[in-house]
């Protein structure tokens, strides 16, 4: 029988490489190639409202979106811009900022309104809308 370690010795340990490195990179790397293109940050729609899907949702004829729009107010017509950017050669999402402030009054307004698609985005083959709210409408799947 061969005598094995003396009870008082050390015992025996091995070097190990951590793993967190690898670990992070493989999560990131999932994490980006698996993740849907980032909204805008909330401040990039301004003042508060919502895009209604009902009664019609959202529809692109020709250059033109029309689009539901609900806020509350003062009185209508609050001023909303057309913003886009670039998400592929071939796709684009597209937003409203309202940039008329908010208004410390109880009327709702729901209206639909229309807005001129610009120059390379009514040629653009894949267009998304995006709400404030989180909300997407395929324009042009």
């Amino acid at each position: 029988m061969a005598p094995g370690p003396a009870p008082w010795a050390a015992p025996e340990l091995h070097h190990r490489k951590p793993m967190i490195p690898s670990r992070v990179f493989l999560a990131t790397l999932l994490a980006v190639g698996c993740s849907s293109p980032v909204a805008p940050d909330p401040s990039a729609f301004g003042a508060r409202y919502e895009i209604r899907a009902e009664p019609d949702p959202p529809a692109l004829a020709g250059q033109t979106l029309s689009v539901t729009l609900q806020y509350g107010g003062c009185s209508g017509n609050h001023e909303f811009e057309l913003r886009h950017r670039m998400t592929s050669s071939s796709g684009a999402d597209i937003w409203l900022r309202k940039t008329t402030p908010d208004q410390p009054c109880d009327m709702l307004v729901i209206e639909r309104r229309s807005f001129v698609l610009s120059g390379s985005l009514s040629i653009t083959p894949s267009l998304r809308l995006l709400g404030p709210e989180g909300t997407q409408f395929e324009l042009r799947p």
